[in-house]
């Protein structure tokens, strides 16, 4: 299938890899309105999909919290804030490549990689 590139997947491209945050589908579609106030947020649900599908941005999957999506395509690991829901990438610890391709002994299970997210409280909540 011929994969188009539209101004409106332009757009939302340009949303996350200028965004500072790691935006979920809604940031990106309010980003994206102010340029273009007829995209619906279907549109930005479909193209943020495959821009994750073709690997050009990370999609992270947040266990009962909206997804967040990311330019860096790097394996790093994130934290997110208990209090703000503020959703930051982790340098430490550095990501553990040997948890990445090796098989389970138990069940025979293939582990082709893993994203962990740390939860906890940020500088500003621990601090209040």
């Amino acid at each position: 299938m011929n994969k188009r590139n539209t101004r409106q997947k332009n757009l939302i491209l340009k949303a996350v890899q200028s965004s500072m945050i790691h935006p979920t589908a809604e940031d990106v579609y309010k980003t994206v309105m102010r340029e273009l106030p007829n995209i619906s947020l279907t549109t930005v649900y479909r193209n943020l999909n495959q821009l994750a599908a073709d690997g050009v941005i990370k999609r992270l999957q947040v266990p009962n919290k909206s997804d967040r999506f990311e330019k860096n395509p790097d394996k790093h690991y994130h934290v997110c804030c208990d209090i703000c829901g503020k959703f930051e990438d982790l340098s430490e610890p550095g990501y553990n490549y040997n948890l990445d391709n090796i098989e389970c002994p138990d069940n025979g299970f293939l582990i082709k990689s893993h994203d962990i997210i740390f939860n906890g409280l940020c500088a500003r909540c621990k601090n209040q």
